[in-house]
């Protein structure tokens, strides 16, 4: 899935992230940024990801976050 993120606050460890394709927005979490080898999320930037659900708090949220360079 390819999106833009539409806000990240690095205090509280949380973002969301708008599919391209539109649909639900998507949660990202500061392990998932830290995991992608990120310090932080700036509001615009676009990525590729995939979505993992947590079926018992009912919730999905992003993984795999591979920031995608703009074309030059």
């Amino acid at each position: 899935m390819i999106g833009v993120v539409k806000s990240y606050d690095a205090r509280r460890g949380v973002g969301v992230l708008t599919p391209d394709k539109g649909g639900a927005e998507i949660a990202v979490f500061a392990s998932e940024v830290e995991r992608a080898g990120l310090a932080r999320l700036t509001p615009g930037e676009r990525f590729s990801f995939a979505v993992k659900t947590d079926d018992a708090l009912r919730r999905s949220f992003a993984v795999k976050l591979e920031r995608l360079t703009p074309a030059a």
